[in-house]
C-alpha cells in the first residue's frame, strides 16, 4: 500500500532522517519504535503531507506521488491520529467525526444523515455512543473513538496512531485494540506508533525500528523479542529496570494517613501503588491530596500529626510533590526556561534567591538525574518527554519534598526515559520518601509497588501486597469484584 524509499529530511542543518525507507502492507498493523528524537514523528509528518522531504521518494498502490499537503493525503486515503487529540470538545460526536465536510441538503446541514452515518461506522467499530452526545462529556476511551471514526467515516486506507493509549487505562486499551483488529480484518493498513513494548506484541504484524533518524530494521514481530528490540532501538543493552525488585527499604514511620470516606496509610522508604480503570478516582485522590481538588470527608495526617491541605501551598508546605498526569498542562511552564521550571516550587521569593545558588542546584539535579537539555535557559518545550518529566521531578527535589504523588509518571516517554524514571523512584524511595504511586500499566505497578491498593469508583476496593498482586486480581477488584 505504502512505501517510502530512502527518506530524508534535516532542520536548521540537523540530520533528523538519513536514508529511511520501509513499507506498510493492505490489512496490517505495522509497529514503528524508537527513542524520542528517533525520527518518527518526522516519518510520518512526510507521510501524511505536513512537511516535505528533502530527498527519497514516497510511492502509494506503487506509484510515486508528491503530497502538497495533508488534505492531498487524506483525499488519497491516509489519516494521522494523533497523541494530542483533535476534537472540538462543545460540538457532538457526529459533528466531530464529519468536522469540515458534513453532508448538505439545499445548502443546509443533514443532521439526520450525519447522525445515522456516525452511528454506523461507531458501530462498526464495536462501539455504541450516541451520536448526539457532545464530546466534552466523554471519556479519554470515548474520544479516542471519535478521533479513529473521523478517520474511518474518510474512508481511509492507511491509518496512522501515534501513542494512542498514552491517555488510556489498560482496559480502555484492550477495547483500542479491538477496534484495531476490525479495521486490520477489513483491509485498513495501520502504522501503530507506542512506547509500550507490550501492547506492540500484542497488536503489530512488523515492527520497525528507528534509531537517530536511521532505519535499523523491520521484522514480524513474532520473531524479535523484548530484550531484542530495546537493543535496536538504544544501540546498547539497556538493564530490565521494570523487572527489578521495588525499593525494599520500607520504615515503620508513618509518612501519610487518610481517615475518612478513604483510609489509606504511606510509610517512609515505601512506593505503594494506585490502580483502576479511567475514571477511579486516582487522579482525583492525588490532586486532593495537593490541595487543587476541592473537599472531601477525611482527616489527613502527616508524619503523625493532623495536617490541613486546602491549597497546593499547604501541601508544599508539608514537604508534599505532585507530579501531574498531563506534564504540559500541570507540571510545566513550557515557554519558561529549565531554571525558572526548576525553581518554582522552592518556596522562596525570587528577590531572595542567590542566582547563583539556584543554578549550582539545578545543574546538581541535572546531573543526578541525567537530564538531556542543551543549557538551563532553554525553553522546557523544547524538551523531550522523558527530559521533561525529570524537570518537574527535579523541581520538587530541588524543594525538598519527601512525599511524592506520582500520576502517571512514565506516560509517553521512550523505554529508556522510562527505566532511568523507574531507577529515580526507587531511590526516592531508598532514601527514605515515601511514593503514592498511580499508573495505568498494571507491569509497572507490579514492577515498583510494595502494595497495590485498587480503586474502583472513587473508593478502595482492596489492597494487595507485592506477592498477591497479578493482573488478573488488580482487573478484578478494579472491575468491582469482591475484595
Amino acid at each position: 500500500m505504502l512505501e517510502v524509499r530512502n527518506i530524508s529530511k534535516s532542520f536548521s542543518g540537523i540530520q533528523v532522517l538519513d536514508d529511511v525507507t520501509l513499507d506498510v502492507r493492505r490489512g496490517e498493523v505495522h509497529a514503528l519504535v524508537g527513542e524520542n528524537g528517533a525520527g518518527k514523528s518526522t516519518l510520518m509528518n512526510i507521510v501524511s503531507g505536513v512537511v516535505p522531504p528533502d530527498s527519497g521518494q514516497i510511492l502509494w498502490d506503487n506509484r510515486p506521488v508528491r503530497l502538497e499537503g495533508p488534505r492531498q493525503a487524506q483525499a488519497m486515503g491516509i489519516s494521522f491520529v494523533h497523541q494530542e487529540l483533535a476534537l472540538v470538545p462543545p460540538l457532538s460526536v457526529a459533528e466531530n467525526v464529519f468536522l469540515g465536510r458534513h453532508p448538505a441538503t439545499k445548502g443546509f446541514v443533514n443532521f439526520r444523515e450525519m447522525h445515522g452515518a456516525t452511528q454506523r461506522v461507531l458501530s462498526d467499530l464495536g462501539r455504541e455512543i450516541d451520536p448526539r452526545r457532545r464530546v466534552s462529556e466523554l471519556s479519554l476511551a470515548e474520544k479516542q473513538l471519535v478521533e479513529i471514526a473521523r478517520a474511518v467515516a474518510f474512508e481511509s486506507r492507511l491509518i496512522i496512531m501515534d501513542e494512542p493509549t498514552a491517555p488510556l487505562a489498560e482496559h480502555d486499551a484492550a477495547a483500542l485494540f479491538r477496534s484495531i483488529r476490525l479495521l486490520r480484518a477489513r483491509g485498513v493498513g495501520l502504522i501503530y506508533i507506542s512506547h509500550r513494548l507490550k501492547e506492540i506484541f500484542e497488536i503489530a504484524d512488523r515492527v520497525s525500528v528507528l534509531r537517530d533518524g536511521r532505519h535499523v530494521s523491520t521484522q514480524p514481530t513474532e520473531e524479535v523479542s523484548h530484550q531484542t528490540l530495546v537493543r535496536a532501538m538504544i544501540g546498547t543493552d539497556l538493564k530490565e529496570q521494570l523487572g527489578s525488585s521495588a525499593a525494599g527499604s520500607t520504615q515503620f514511620d508513618e509518612a501519610l494517613r487518610i481517615q475518612g470516606s478513604i483510609n489509606l496509610t504511606l510509610r517512609r522508604g515505601e512506593i505503594v501503588g494506585l490502580a483502576g480503570l479511567a475514571g477511579a478516582g486516582r487522579t482525583h485522590l492525588l490532586e486532593w491530596l495537593f490541595g487543587a481538588r476541592g473537599t472531601r470527608a477525611a482527616d489527613v495526617f502527616v508524619h503523625g500529626r493532623r495536617a490541613r491541605l486546602c491549597t497546593p501551598l499547604d501541601a508544599v508546605r508539608n514537604g508534599f510533590a505532585l507530579v501531574p498526569d498531563d506534564r504540559k498542562t500541570k507540571g510545566l511552564i513550557l515557554g519558561a526556561s529549565v531554571l525558572w521550571n526548576m525553581a518554582l516550587a522552592s518556596g522562596r521569593s525570587r528577590f531572595f534567591i542567590h542566582r547563583s545558588h539556584e543554578k549550582q542546584a539545578a545543574q546538581q539535579w541535572i546531573r543526578a538525574l541525567r537530564i538531556n537539555v542543551a543549557g538551563l535557559n532553554k525553553p522546557a518545550v523544547y524538551l523531550s518527554g522523558g527530559a521533561q518529566q525529570k524537570v518537574v521531578l527535579a523541581k520538587w527535589l530541588l524543594a525538598g519534598a519527601r512525599v511524592f504523588l506520582l500520576d502517571e509518571p512514565t506516560r509517553g516517554i521512550d523505554v529508556r526515559a522510562k527505566a532511568e524514571i523507574s531507577d529515580i523512584i526507587r531511590t526516592l524511595a531508598g532514601d527514605g520518601a515515601a511514593v503514592l504511586l498511580a499508573s495505568s500499566e498494571l507491569e509497572e505497578l507490579m514492577a515498583l509497588a510494595d502494595r497495590i491498593i485498587v480503586m474502583h469508583r472513587g473508593r478502595i476496593a482492596g489492597e494487595l501486597t507485592r506477592a498477591e498482586a497479578t493482573e488478573e486480581q488488580i482487573m478484578h477488584l478494579a472491575t468491582g469484584g469482591a475484595y
